[in-house]
């Protein structure tokens, strides 16, 4: 990755809906290059993946919630695979402290939040799970 992948990225994450013309214009490349760079970026994994992030308007839609996993030792791998592939898990991340993961959970109901918390510890590595429901989002 150089200057310009990097120029790129930050162009696409100050705003993702940018054309491949425009950001040539930005990086002094033609259009053709730039898709082929992002197309590049993607499969080598820079960009993992090409998302939607949901305004403020709408929390009446969605239920966020973010919930602390921990783990009994051995190999997490399975279990993160295992959580990465649930489509209510927005994100998950290693921490530091009691608890193993975080993972933040986005889903259209209580109910189904319910469910998903119930599945995440049915899993066979975890042994405890904290959950707490997004209320308001200051930034």
């Amino acid at each position: 990755m150089d200057d310009t992948d990097a120029e790129i990225l930050h162009q696409l994450t100050e705003n993702a809906r940018i054309s491949a013309a425009e950001l040539g214009r930005i990086v002094g490349l033609s259009r053709v290059t730039v898709q082929n760079r992002i197309e590049r970026l993607h499969t080598s994994g820079v960009i993992a993946r090409f998302t939607v992030e949901l305004g403020q308007d709408t929390g009446s839609f969605l239920i966020d919630a973010v919930v602390m996993i921990k783990l009994i030792s051995g190999d997490s791998r399975p279990t993160v695979a295992q959580l990465k592939r649930m489509p209510e898990m927005f994100s998950l991340t290693s921490v530091n402290g009691s608890f193993d993961l975080m993972g933040e959970l986005r889903t259209t109901s209580l109910k189904r939040l319910d469910k998903v918390l119930a599945e995440i510890r049915r899993l066979p590595r975890v042994s405890e799970t904290n959950s707490s429901i997004r209320l308001n989002r200051f930034k």
